[in-house]
């Protein structure tokens, strides 16, 4: 029994491979109308603790995710974005106006987190310092504290004060001017990010980011309101689709399978005869083909969850700009249906053929 198994997969493996990937398509397909709603709910949520009510405008083809966890890309935008904003007529909507360059940097040996900002002054008492705030976890790690200075480049800061306990996500930060944020990063008039908030109460949110984006070309608008809306509007293109995503998958998977095991008895007919005239119990044959398609659906299977991955998070970039991830409790359940439906497929072809004459088979008749 598991010579033959080995034979069939060594000899025939392609067709094998092409109907695992084409169920892996199915089933991520699945999965992403499966969970893209809890999985956008939650990320909703972990997002609203970092925008509030405000709206953060970033660069087009900024990773959101990678944004928040503090890694930061080579996008950027004008400096004077804020102040186009301030002076169109967006701005009347806008109470706070903030630009922001954010950027990550190595300081003796320490990875640290720049963050300029804009303030009254670049300069302390007007000597030729530069006046910098400093996490407790970077001032600790260089060994700083405060009227301390320190040299980054060609910069020299003075430590104006040690933020303890820092805002949140912030202990290894230095703050420093704008200005000298785009010369340490090499973005001289640029910025990552605008932070802009007001009374938005008797606004559509997602029409006036959308308006900022068009006043600012080259962003993105984001906001807890946009996101939900999005959310909501795929959930409704979802449940449209719902119930013919799912017959066409359910179709697909099982005609895959059954094309599968028909290739198989095609390709092994005279192989089966041969068998079945030696006296190997037509059992034992169907048992082999019902493994090998088990094999090959819940590969797929399994597969279908992996790439799912990559796609939820395309999709959830795409049209919430926010990366999505699949939920892995529908995993148990693709793979319990996948195993049935090459049970059910598989069983009844093999059993019908093995009845057939030894003799028929053998003259591929």
């Amino acid at each position: 029994m598991f010579m033959l198994l080995l034979k069939e997969l060594r000899h025939r493996w392609v067709i094998h491979v092409l109907i695992a990937c084409l169920m892996a398509f199915i089933i991520s397909i699945l999965v992403i109308q499966s969970s893209i709603n809890s999985s956008a709910e939650d990320r909703i949520k972990e997002l609203t603790h970092e925008l509030g009510k405000g709206m953060l405008v970033v660069p087009e083809g900024t990773d959101l995710e990678s944004f928040y966890a503090m890694k930061f890309g080579p996008q950027v935008m004008p400096d004077d974005y804020a102040d186009r904003i301030k002076a169109s007529a967006l701005g009347k909507h806008a109470g706070r106006i903030q630009p922001w360059l954010y950027g990550n940097i190595t300081v003796k040996g320490k990875d640290l987190l720049l963050v300029g900002r804009k303030i009254k002054s670049g300069s302390t008492n007007n000597t030729s310092f530069e006046s910098m705030a400093i996490g407790s976890g970077a001032a600790s790690s260089l060994g700083l504290q405060q009227g301390d200075t320190i040299k980054i480049q060609d910069i020299t800061f003075r430590v104006k004060g040690v933020l303890d306990p820092p805002p949140k996500g912030y202990d290894m930060a230095l703050f420093v001017p704008l200005t000298a944020a785009q010369r340490l990063l090499d973005k001289p008039g640029k910025i990552n990010a605008l932070n802009m908030g007001g009374c938005w109460c008797k606004l559509d949110i997602a029409a006036y980011a959308a308006e900022v984006e068009n006043a600012l070309p080259g962003t993105m608008a984001i906001t807890v309101d946009g996101l939900a809306q999005a959310q909501i509007q795929i959930n409704d293109v979802m449940k449209q689709y719902s119930t013919l995503l799912w017959v066409v998958g359910t179709v697909l998977a099982v005609g895959s399978i059954v094309f599968l095991i028909l290739y198989m008895l095609r390709k092994g007919e005279r192989e089966i005869g041969l068998l079945l005239s030696i006296g190997l119990a037509p059992g034992k044959i169907v048992i082999k083909n019902v493994i090998i398609s088990v094999i090959t659906a819940v590969a797929g299977a399994l597969l279908g969850h992996l790439l799912s991955v990559p796609l939820m998070s395309w999709f959830g970039k795409a049209f919430m700009r926010i990366g999505l991830i699949p939920s892995w409790q529908y995993l148990p359940h693709f793979v319990t249906a996948a195993f049935a439906i090459a049970l059910l497929a598989s069983s009844f072809p093999s059993w019908f053929v093995t009845r057939l004459e030894p003799t028929r088979l053998l003259r591929e008749e």
